[in-house]
């Protein structure tokens, strides 16, 4: 989790900074309005917390700039006026919680954590990713019930990781998200933690590549596991309730195969992602429908495997080394050859915005990872029914 702190109280700023850090918080500290809102407005932060008296731009000022500009990052204030005028003051301006000066740490490290409980569906049960699980209220990491021994930024590694599962974290990223701007830490820092991080999970049994790298890009957790934030025994039922689920999917999936017409079973679908797990679990995952299956990694080959296969369908992903799949798409719906060729997108980034784009640009559909193989085949039916609809 990051604070943004500001305020041009050199003792108060070292005191929270250091206090802050024994409960895994990283700081950013900055001391007048103005360049709060510079740091507020370029960074991602989890809390800011304001001093009311600040030089340049105060704090309430600085709080209602946020809040006009569409800022949704909670707001706490501090203050040494005790008055109910001020604290309404502060709340109208859109901060979410007021503290009064002087004031316990242990307090005000409380009021952070209710206020990201409020801003967050879940923050703080446990959290599991197959075997390895992770409890933010005591800071316990476990895999296979094995205790790790963490230092704080290898624990704040795994924890960035497991709230957001389905994302690949770039170098930069991870450099932002766990360091303060004043630490300026290097891109070989964040190597050498990913390296520490996969030998104590290894030790404790877990695959090498537990933590995954997908060169040029970034590292993720290998999928096989599931983010879950629940209690235990939720997520133990969780689980049966998953396999189950599967389990039905699976004999739907190949009574649905068995119905399938012969053009269907010849249907030639291309896969082009640069995730090699992916490339290796998407053939299986679509065997019961029996596509004829094709996959690139590497995207420098595209147009001759495509004129090669001549597919029925394709699938792509946003994020590819050297050009994007966004730039295949739009290439393709130029070319008068393929611009009626089907174009599935099947991708990590899961945000409205990207997807919204990827119609935009001309794409049939659009699916996040992780996928069931029975979602992905009834996309790809159903979208080559439209298309023979079409044709006839």
């Amino acid at each position: 989790m990051k604070i943004l702190l500001v305020d041009d109280d050199d003792f108060l700023g070292d005191l929270l900074t250091r206090s802050l850090a024994a409960y895994h918080y990283v700081v950013d500290t900055v001391k007048d309005g103005e360049m709060g809102w510079t740091y507020g407005s370029t960074f991602d932060y989890d809390v800011i917390v304001l001093d009311i008296m600040l030089p340049k731009l105060d704090g309430i000022s600085l709080c209602r700039r946020f809040r006009a500009e569409g800022y949704t990052t909670p707001i706490l204030l501090l203050t040494a006026q005790a008055s109910s005028t001020a604290k309404v003051n502060g709340l109208d301006a859109g901060a979410d919680d007021y503290v009064v000066k002087p004031f316990d740490v242990a307090e005000l490290s409380a009021r952070i954590r209710a206020l990201l409980r409020r801003s967050s569906v879940s923050p703080f049960p446990l959290l599991t990713w197959g075997d390895l699980l992770l409890n933010p209220s005591s800071c316990e990491v476990t895999y296979n019930a094995q205790p790790l021994t963490l230092t704080t930024k290898e624990y704040e590694l795994l924890e960035l990781f497991m709230r957001e599962s389905q994302h690949v974290f770039s170098t930069d990223e991870i450099l932002g998200r766990l360091w303060s701007s004043e630490e300026f830490p290097s891109g070989a820092t964040v190597r050498s933690h990913i390296r520490r991080v996969r030998h104590k999970l290894v030790i404790a049994g877990a695959p090498p590549d537990f933590i995954a790298t997908v060169h040029g890009r970034g590292y993720f957790l290998k999928a096989g596991g599931e983010t879950q934030q629940t209690t235990l025994s939720n997520a133990l039922q969780q689980d049966l309730k998953n396999r189950q689920t599967i389990n039905n999917l699976q004999a739907i999936a190949l009574s649905q195969s068995s119905l399938q017409s012969t053009s269907e079973q010849n249907t030639k679908v291309m896969i082009v992602d640069d995730d090699q797990y992916w490339l290796k679990t998407l053939p299986d995952l679509l065997k019961p429908w029996r596509f004829k299956i094709t996959t690139l990694a590497e995207p420098q080959q595209f147009w001759t495997v495509l004129q090669s296969v001549n597919p029925d369908l394709l699938v792509l992903e946003v994020s590819l080394p050297d050009m994007n799949g966004f730039e295949l798409c739009q290439a393709l719906r130029r070319d008068p050859k393929w611009q009626r060729l089907p174009i599935l997108f099947l991708s990590e980034l899961t945000d409205q915005a990207t997807q919204n784009h990827a119609f935009t640009l001309g794409a049939d559909d659009y699916l996040c990872k992780p996928v069931m193989g029975i979602d992905l085949a009834n996309r790809i039916r159903n979208r080559l029914q439209r298309v023979k609809a079409w044709a006839t």
